[in-house]
């Protein structure tokens, strides 16, 4: 008898993913892996979502073999990636910022991926410069392009009707590849690099002897010897080492003209060339390592040791005290143990000083990602940071911290009491400064936050113990801080001494900067004319049709424009009420101080720097440029002014309307505008003597103007504590703003007092509000608005118990057609 032996072979258990989508939804979504297909956590796959035939670049979160419960999943349609685009310490960032930021980890995918890296069947398509390309064997796609013809514009969903596909995501990705299709981002955000010129000897002129010889040819051409002279100087070309000089700087120096130093390329003296504004010299190697004052050795070997015991130190160094120098010395240092940094920055287009010295210093080393670079630009970098040679020094704004780094050692957060730090629309509503810090925990890296005048919250840190903390209290060069002066507006109005919105004594001090050839900065934190239109008489003031704020007039475009939805309208004649023709404008902004003093110094240079003339793309970049190059005499501006300036040649800073900075109603006022008045005052006399500035107000004897005065940060710091402690605000407590917006004012309203009444019984008086913001209504959406303040013994608890709250009232019918925003941690 023969007996057949049968083998039970158990099928193996299916793979699943947990995918986070690039949508503002809660959690992740589990798919099935067709077999064959290789996943791993950290690529993206294209997966269905929702009813319809909505497709999305999901990202796996994790595989498993755990069988979901109660349904069953829907399968992935094609791997987009070769290899993981997100590593495991982003992604667990990613978590992180979700949990404390209150919002979704889909929400965060949006913010940290380039645009080109997250695809959805709403991703707008169109023609690539190389449409006539496409893959081999894929004919179809020839009517894709056909479709994209003379500028058309189609979804990534009707590209996979056009395709025959019904996931177009592979297709549609190697199509872009090959440069036959954008994104439409892409195409309108399409970037241009901003060329500079400059100056150098030729080849057969660079010695010695021929210079002498071009020195007696040119004695009857004396302008044209001035500036070969110039040359001379500064690029120090007799030196074992020369330096570039830069075609804008000759003319300035040599108070010369551009035609003048054609005149000498045309004779071949000079030869001209141009090259990418910011990147150093293919030909040059990196320079030396700067020489410290001992002031600075003394603060780098400080920070070294504080380093041993904590892995976050604040740096505390006046303006012009040479920070940048320790920050590249630890960088240089960080570099030699075969480990990335992160250099973070307030803002990556005020600081293209900065970067220039960065890549003087570290050459191709340095690689920068911004919000003004192109999508596909942004994506290079992302995909460098994840190949074999990623970049070894990154500088960047706040969202350069979601960029995969994968032997992060050192960050550098500079001016880190900057709200620019801080993420308002949309969420996630992160502070970069703090997430920093997280990032750099994952990492096991450390930080190093630099100011000159820090935040409350990290000079509290510091004293506690939980930060090391270190001050470098001399300015380079032992250059003596500015002297400041205040001028009471009052008296010089009753005395008549006013011109326009100058007092006499600014108006000296200006002159005389201007008759040495010096710069001035003249600081106005409001733009546009006039902030309000008047009726002289019935006091009506003309207000925006969907916010609840008066509208500022801007002579340039002669239009009365929002600052909160950005309408404009066209300015009234008479007065809307009463008829009167008689409007009058009140107050003032920076283009009526750039008016006055085009008419009290009409040889003067002036140029005016804030949102309306830095809109463009190399807008902001060509103020900077002029200015630092001596173009510009006079630059009028916003606060944009006071963040990361170096100019040699700035003596006078003038700050127009001080009480205005103190009187906002905020509970950060005090302390803001502090931080704003001590850092304009350090852009002047950052080289040689000591600068001056005036400050106008009325309440000369402000609390606040007095430590400005005497640069006590300390007294700033003991002072404002008190006020936080006593009635409960940041670093004593935590604060979470809820704000509430919906077309309907009662049932906001409604919804509003519900939420609070919810939150009374755990927290009490701890919940302000529910009040009526000062702007009340913003494109035709009615607020409220609820802060919350957290104990920090009890924080986690608190919070779950708001989380939970938050989804019970939002959760009934009657409150789920009102937005809520949601903001940790508001500045």
């Amino acid at each position: 008898m023969i007996r057949s032996s049968i083998t039970f072979v158990a099928s193996a258990k299916p793979l699943y993913v947990e995918v986070i989508l690039p949508l503002a939804v809660p959690g992740t979504f589990t798919y099935t892996v067709p077999e064959g297909m290789e996943v791993v956590p950290g690529m993206r796959v294209a997966v269905p979502f929702g009813r319809g035939r909505k497709l999305y670049g999901a990202l796996v979160r994790r595989t498993h073999h755990d069988d979901p419960l109660h349904r069953k999943p829907r399968p992935i349609l094609s791997v987009l990636d070769a290899a993981p685009i997100v590593r495991s310490e982003q992604l667990e960032l990613w978590d992180r910022i979700a949990e404390y930021y209150m919002c979704t980890v889909g929400e965060v995918l949006i913010a940290a991926l380039p645009g080109q890296l997250s695809l959805s069947s709403e991703t707008r398509l169109v023609a690539g410069p190389m449409v006539e390309s496409f893959i081999p064997g894929q004919e179809r796609a020839v009517f894709l392009l056909n479709a994209l013809e003379d500028g058309q514009v189609v979804t990534l969903e009707q590209a996979g009707e056009l395709l025959g596909l019904k996931d177009p995501l592979p297709a549609v990705k190697r199509l872009m590849e090959q440069g036959a299709l954008l994104l439409e981002e892409q195409l309108q955000q399409d970037w241009k690099p901003r060329m500079t010129s400059y100056i150098r000897l030729s080849a057969e002129n660079a010695t010695e002897e021929a210079l002498h010889a071009w020195f007696d040819r040119l004695e009857k051409a004396p302008k044209q010897l001035h500036v070969l002279m110039r040359f001379v100087e500064l690029s120090q070309c007799l030196t074992d080492r020369p330096k570039e000089v830069e075609r804008a700087k000759l003319v300035h120096a040599s108070d010369s003209s551009t035609a003048v130093v054609e005149q000498l390329v045309k004779k071949g003296l000079f030869q001209r060339y141009e090259r990418e504004e910011g990147r150093p010299d293919p030909s040059a190697t990196s320079s030396p390592p700067p020489v410290l004052s001992a002031a600075q050795q003394e603060a780098l070997t400080a920070v070294k040791q504080a380093f041993e015991k904590h892995d976050v130190v604040l740096l505390r160094g006046v303006t012009s005290s040479g920070k940048t120098e320790l920050y590249t010395t630890l960088i240089t240092e960080a570099l030699a143990r075969g480990e990335q940094v992160l250099y973070l920055l307030p803002e990556i287009a005020l600081t293209t000083q900065i970067i220039a010295r960065l890549r003087a210093r570290f050459a191709e080393d340095v690689a920068v990602f911004h919000s003004r670079m192109a999508q596909h630009e942004r994506t290079a970098l992302w995909m460098r940071c994840v190949g074999e040679v990623p970049p070894r020094v990154i500088v960047g704004a706040r969202s350069a911290l979601f960029l995969p780094f994968v032997r992060l050692g050192l960050v550098v957060v500079d001016e880190e009491h900057d709200p620019s730090y801080k993420q308002h629309e949309p969420a996630p509503r992160y502070h970069a400064r703090d997430m920093a810090i997280v990032l750099a925990g994952l990492h096991h890296a450390k930080v190093l936050l630099g100011s000159a005048t820090p935040s409350m919250e990290s000079q509290h840190n510091a004293r506690q113990g939980k930060y090391g903390s270190v001050e470098l209290l001399v300015r380079f060069g032992d250059v003596r801080m500015p002297v400041i002066t205040r001028v009471d507006l009052r008296d010089a109005a009753r005395r008549k001494l006013m011109r326009g919105h100058f007092t006499a004594t600014l108006i000296e001090h200006i002159q005389h900067a201007l008759d040495k050839r010096e710069q001035v900065i003249v600081f106005q934190n409001r733009r546009g004319y006039v902030p309000v239109w008047q009726c002289s008489s019935c006091g009506w003031v003309p207000q925006c049709d969907q916010c609840d704020v008066s509208l500022t007039y801007h002579k340039f475009q002669h239009q009365l424009r929002c600052h909160y939805c950005g309408r404009h309208y066209a300015p009234p004649t008479k007065c809307d009420q009463c008829g009167s023709p008689r409007l009058q404008m009140l107050g003032f902004g920076t283009e009526k101080i750039e008016e006055e003093l085009a008419e009290f110094f009409p040889t003067a240079r002036i140029a005016r720097m804030d949102q309306d003339t830095t809109r463009g793309k190399n807008a902001l970049d060509r103020i900077l440029t002029a200015f630092g190059q001596g173009a510009v005499d006079v630059l009028v501006g916003t606060q944009m002014v006071t963040k990361g300036l170096d100019f040699d040649h700035v003596s006078t800073v003038a700050i127009l309307n001080a009480d205005n900075l103190m009187r906002f109603p905020d509970f950060r006022a005090h302390e803001r505008a502090f931080q704003l008045m001590a850092q304009v005052a350090g852009r002047s006399g950052r080289r040689k003597t000591a600068g001056t500035v005036i400050i106008q107000a009325q309440e000369v004897q402000h609390p606040i103007l007095e430590l400005v005065v005497g640069h006590d940060v300390e007294g700033m710091y003991q002072r404002e504590l008190e006020h936080r402690r006593a009635h409960g605000y940041p670093p004593f407590m935590r604060l979470v703003q809820l704000t509430l917006k919906h077309r309907s004012e009662e049932r906001v309203a409604r919804t509003a007092q519900d939420l609070a009444t919810a939150l009374r019984p755990r927290f009490g008086d701890l919940v302000l509000g529910p009040e009526i913001p000062v702007v009340s209504r913003i494109r035709d959406k009615h607020l409220r608005r609820l802060l919350v303040k957290l104990a920090r013994s009890s924080y986690r608890t608190d919070k779950e118990f708001l989380r939970d709250t938050i989804d019970r009232v939002f959760g009934a019918s009657e409150h789920s057609s009102v937005q809520l925003v949601t903001d940790v941690d508001p500045i």
